[in-house]
């Protein structure tokens, strides 16, 4: 008689594997059960068997095996009368470290909602195996009920027989529910439950076809929901979220939807199907969107993720809503209830009485060269690890202000948290001080041995690992980036790499954004970047174009009656230039800023990179091929006569001029230093590349000029991905 015992590793645990190893081992004697590392799996059976095969053949579609390790054992008898599956265990202090993110709706149970025989019928908060909340309600990493925010709900009957059954498709789905058990819906109106169940949600549906704006509690959090056709609805959205620039977000009732849209490629569908759900910012293919789309090319689009999304439609007959996350603009996603029926300005709230633990934001991607680029690492991401070998335990990185996402690491693992926007707002910090606890604790961190953060000298998220950690490091943030690129590339040789951003403290004390590294071997070193130009008025500049324009102009000129002419209506502000001390900065993010101020396209930012964004996006209109003159001195770009030239012409061709020169000079300067150090490999980061003429533009000069290129896919192409690159430099003992 043989025992097997055999432990599998990765992400296996909130996805249905201890239901398959059953249903696969039930005619044998043994166990199966979740432990704090991996699943568990006793086997007792009188010949041997192909135990790796067997699992690696019917793992649950959303599994991930990391690895599979097995020991086989002589005994005398079967200890065991039946195969069962066990109680999840603790063991030796090891906390699990494979949750699973919270996934969209399978098909299986989008089918079931629509079924009028099935029993979930309609049922608003239909889950199984496949699908459904994991990390927004789970209260540690071992996945069990008792853990998570169902155990607030009693099993019916029915739902138990499924529970137990293991012929059930529901067979030990921890998120087991159905409209006579589980959470509820409840439409509420100036703070009272008026309606619940179908009832709440046939009302919800009709109010939005009436112009009505909603709260809607979903996964993670709250959306702010309209008819995005609608016109009145639209403007009173953007009114709550004092939003009047920024695109909105849409939902579509199907994938058919999505293509009346916008113009997809096979990659965007799959993932617009997947269970992440993102939302994907795709090229826009009419105005029908237009009063959420704004000035933008691009429709922020996703599909129904969960099943309330799809009653909404069913019953409005709606083909989009609006959905943007529930808050004023730069602040924290809603989603406790009791904020949401204090929230003012909406017409309704349509909300569940499942406790969210946890907010997490819809993720964002863009296909670039048919390439993934993610924008915001959340919802169906986050908090998936990364597994790489020789990663010491209890590692905390902080990564950046304006975009955070933290990361830990446990044994040979990298986990990377959800989003948090930008930290300056004070309640987006504590949440991002909530997340820090909340990740140490989710998995059993209990003291941190290290904890990196960004050099700047007055990030909130340094200057908290200062005050709370005894032992810490500081990463320069572009070779963080550059770093990040390393790591999620498992590349540990010789490399270029080219980091474009807005700001980031520089070695020198100087802002730097567009800058040039060589690493070779141990050591990252800046070899170039662009050249240094002047910012007055301090922060105030990022928030007001104009501001950049003149510095630069200033500079390239050293003629204010110039720079007063060019912007007559702001000559008060500009006078004042030549007695103010100045900042220097290479910021890439900055150039864009000041081209877009001085082709009058955004004076003014209402949002983050707003004028970069409208830039780019006049830029798409026009197929100009001309390139600017610009000098490159000892790989130092300088676009002082690139900014004259612009200056000069004032015309909106100048969007396409300027990115086509500005991708030529970064070119030329790569080449140029990959020729001289003899490194053919490129790194790409930073969140300029989010602009897809500038990403896919360079990309396809360097691979024509025969050089490999890594970019960060799986992780943030922005400061998301900090974190990431923080914990790789402090791996590797980079010298930096």
């Amino acid at each position: 008689m043989l025992a097997i015992k055999v432990k599998i590793y990765g992400i296996v645990q909130g996805v249905g594997f201890r239901p398959v190893l059953y249903n696969i081992f039930k005619s044998y004697t043994g166990w199966v059960r979740n432990s704090s590392c991996c699943v568990e799996l006793y086997i007792e059976s009188a010949k041997p068997i192909n135990i790796e095969r067997i699992i690696i053949k019917n793992k649950p579609k959303n599994a991930f095996i990391r690895s599979i390790d097995y020991s086989v054992h002589k005994i005398k008898k079967c200890a065991y009368r039946s195969f069962v599956i066990k109680y999840s265990q603790e063991k030796n202090n090891q906390k699990n470290i494979n949750i699973t993110p919270d996934w969209g709706m399978c098909k299986s149970c989008q089918k079931e909602l629509f079924d009028i025989t099935n029993r979930r019928y309609l049922h608003p908060l239909i889950t199984c195996t496949d699908c459904g909340p994991r990390f927004s309600i789970a209260k540690d990493g071992l996945f069990d009920r008792l853990n998570t925010t169902m155990s607030a709900f009693e099993m019916c009957n029915a739902c138990t027989k499924e529970y137990t059954d293991s012929s059930q498709r529901r067979f030990h789905a921890q998120t087991i529910s159905c409209k006579q058990c589980g959470p509820r819906y409840f439409y509420v109106k100036n703070n009272q439950a008026v309606l619940k169940d179908i009832q709440a949600i046939q009302k919800a549906a009709i109010d939005l076809t009436r112009s009505k704006v909603g709260l809607l509690k979903g996964i993670g959090g709250y959306h702010l929901i309209c008819n995005c056709l609608d016109k009145l609805a639209v403007e009173k959205i953007k009114y709550i979220k004092h939003r009047e620039e920024k695109p909105f977000a849409v939902i579509v009732r199907d994938i058919e939807t999505a293509k009346k849209y916008a113009y997809l490629q096979k990659s965007e569908i799959d993932i617009l199907e997947s269970q992440i759900k993102p939302i994907l910012l795709a090229k826009s293919k009419n105005d029908y969107l237009k009063l959420v789309n704004l000035e933008s090319p691009f429709v922020g689009i996703m599909l129904p993720y969960a099943p309330i999304h799809l009653l909404l439609f069913y019953f409005s007959r709606l083909d989009c809503l609006a959905a943007t996350s529930a808050n004023l603009s730069e602040s924290p996603l809603i989603y406790k209830d009791s904020d949401a029926v204090n929230f003012s300005g909406v017409d309704f709230v349509l909300l569940h009485n499942r406790k969210i633990l946890r907010p997490i934001e819809d993720s964002i991607v863009h296909f670039s060269l048919n390439k993934q680029l993610i924008y915001r690492y959340a919802r169906g991401f986050a908090p998936s690890p990364f597994y790489l070998k020789g990663v010491k335990p209890n590692i905390l990185a902080l990564g950046a202000d304006m975009k955070n996402n933290i990361a830990i690491t446990l044994k040979d693992t990298i986990v990377l948290s959800q989003y948090t926007p930008d930290l300056s707002n004070y309640e987006n910090y504590e949440q991002f001080s909530r997340k820090v606890n909340d990740f140490l604790s989710f998995f059993d961190i209990k003291k941190v041995d290290l904890a990196i953060c960004d050099k700047h000298p007055n990030y909130l998220s340094s200057s908290y690992a200062r005050e709370a950690f005894p032992c810490v490091v500081e990463t320069q943030h572009h070779k963080a980036h550059f770093a990040s690129v390393l790591m999620e590339n498992d590349y540990y040789g010789d490399c270029v790499a080219v980091v474009l951003d807005g700001t980031g403290f520089g070695d020198d004390g100087n802002i730097w954004g567009g800058e040039f590294f060589v690493k070779e071997k141990t050591l990252i070193k800046r070899i170039g970047h662009i050249k240094y130009f002047p910012i007055f008025f301090g922060d105030k500049a990022i928030k007001e174009p104009y501001r950049i324009a003149a510095s630069y102009m200033y500079e390239v000129t050293k003629d204010i009656e110039y720079v007063k002419f060019l912007f007559p209506e702001y000559k008060d502000v500009i006078s004042l230039i030549p007695k103010l001390k100045p900042a220097l900065t290479s910021s890439a993010g900055r150039l864009f800023d000041a081209v877009s101020a001085l082709i009058n396209i955004k004076h003014k930012n209402t949002f983050e990179a707003q004028s970069a964004m409208l830039l780019e996006y006049e830029a798409e209109k026009h197929k100009s091929t001309k390139i600017l003159d610009y000098k490159i001195n000892d790989f130092i770009i300088d676009f002082s006569e690139t900014l004259k030239t612009i200056a000069k012409r004032r015309d909106l061709l100048s969007a396409r001029v300027f990115h086509n020169t500005f991708t030529q000079a970064i070119f030329e300067n790569v080449l140029s230093i990959s020729k001289h150090t003899g490194i053919d490999t490129i790194a790409l980061g930073g969140g300029v590349f989010q602009n897809s003429l500038v990403f896919a533009g360079l990309y396809k000069k360097l691979i024509k000029a025969g050089l490999k290129v890594m970019f960060n896919s799986r992780f943030p192409i922005n400061d998301g991905s900090i974190a990431i690159g923080q914990i790789y430099l402090a791996k590797e003992g980079i010298c930096v």
